[in-house]
């Protein structure tokens, strides 16, 4: 009988098997809590692909609008706005999707309708700038715009949380912007944060909280428009679940999944260990695994052979998660051959760290070739470089090193 599989790998953690994170949600819930109160607050997420920071943020957003209640808070009633950022955003577009995304919102309070309508006309007056006006024109006119953008969101802010016309009374407003990693220059993204939040602070607004989410270069991103914009934000790194936050992830999906099947799954102690073994605590990770050998399951246990047979095999879960997280970095970002030899040669060590040294003697390149390499390899964020010790890199994932030795060789000769 076929069965629905609850395990989840191209999307983000659903709230219910959302696990781990006690002290970042501890901490957005405070910032929640605080901007509640007039004391705004703005957040920076960031880590690895995969390690979270969209179900963290879906997470978020649910307490933010009251479909979870906290323990310490009670529940929260934000008008909450998420916007994935793109690689095509600019700064213009950007206040226009803001201003897009708060209509939705403000749509569902007929009275407000019109006092936003007014509030925000200035965004459809709003045009991207050309190659056609000069650098200083550009400024002059972005800063216009952004005052006016500041100002427009401040007042809906102050309109919803202290409402007329017998309005329910919202606690304030919530933006999370995700993936801006992604972020062009053309966006100004630091500029822009930096900008907006001393325009509301001038404004006297207080009840609007900022959480930016992006892979660990989303603060070089904001720094690199504008030097000082990463100090708004409080830092959260995520990082990878612990082993009993794994498991509970793999228990949830199979309650979930014994709630909508007929026929029941369990799986061996063996199996979960070795699953949450092989995710390295990256939640996309545990989905992949888990969905794979739920499939390749055939008597209603989920063994541990089931879960190394279906993350092995061509086409199993080292692939599925190699084609989405790997195959960029050894194919696309690499032209060379020899820089991938070296990423071949410390795959071997899976992701401990190695010697210049050490590469070297398996490497069939000259040492000019080899420094280059490293250093091309390093720059790109492809390899780690230990901070304390010179000459020693390593690959950022064992799963990075077991794709490279199941599947590098087939994907490079495909190239």
């Amino acid at each position: 009988m076929a069965k629905i599989n609850p395990f989840k790998p191209n999307s983000p953690v659903p709230t219910g098997m959302f696990a781990g994170r006690h002290k970042e949600i501890h901490a957005l819930e405070e910032g929640l809590y605080q901007t509640k109160l007039d004391q705004p607050a703005s957040f920076l997420m960031t880590g690895d692909r995969g390690i979270g920071k969209s179900s963290l943020l879906l997470f978020l957003k649910a307490v933010s609008v009251g479909d979870i209640e906290t323990k310490d808070y009670g529940k929260f009633d934000f008008l909450t706005v998420h916007i994935p950022v793109s690689e095509k955003l600019d700064i213009a577009t950007m206040m226009k999707l803001v201003e897009k995304n708060i209509s939705r919102e403000i749509g569902k309070i007929e009275s407000v309708r019109s006092f936003f309508t007014q509030t925000w006309e200035f965004v459809h007056r709003i045009r991207v700038m050309n190659s056609g006006i000069s650098a200083a024109e550009i400024d002059s006119e972005t800063e216009l715009q952004l005052d006016e953008f500041s100002h427009s969101l401040s007042e809906t802010c102050k309109r919803i949380v202290k409402p007329e016309r017998g309005e329910s009374k919202k606690d304030g407003m919530l933006f999370l912007f995700d993936e801006c990693d992604n972020a062009s220059p053309l966006l100004r993204l630091g500029y822009f944060f930096k900008s907006v939040t001393e325009t509301l602070q001038r404004q006297g607004c207080d009840n609007i909280m900022f959480v930016v989410a992006g892979l660990p270069d989303t603060s070089e991103k904001l720094s690199n428009s504008h030097e000082s914009s990463v100090r708004i934000f409080t830092p959260l790194k995520i990082t990878e679940l612990s082993m009993d936050d794994r498991k509970y992830v793999i228990n949830k999906g199979l309650e979930a999944g014994n709630k909508i099947n007929t026929e029941k799954t369990t799986i061996s102690d063996d199996g979960r260990n070795q699953i949450a073994a092989l995710s390295e605590g990256y939640p996309h990770f545990i989905q992949q695994f888990a969905h794979s050998a739920f499939n390749h399951d055939s008597d209603g246990e989920i063994s541990v052979d089931d879960v190394l047979d279906s993350a092995l095999k061509p086409g199993g879960a080292i692939d599925a998660i190699g084609s989405s997280y790997y195959a960029s970095a050894f194919n696309e970002k690499i032209k060379s051959d020899e820089y991938r030899q070296v990423l071949s040669i410390m795959a071997e060590k899976q992701n401990s760290w190695i010697t210049k040294a050490e590469i070297r003697n398996s490497f069939t390149g000259d040492d000019s070739t080899l420094t280059n390499a490293l250093q091309a390899l390093t720059s790109r964020k492809i390899i780690l470089k230990n901070p304390s010790k010179i000459g020693e890199y390593r690959l950022q994932q064992r799963g990075f090193a077991l794709w490279i030795r199941l599947f590098g060789k087939r994907n490079a000769e495909s190239k």
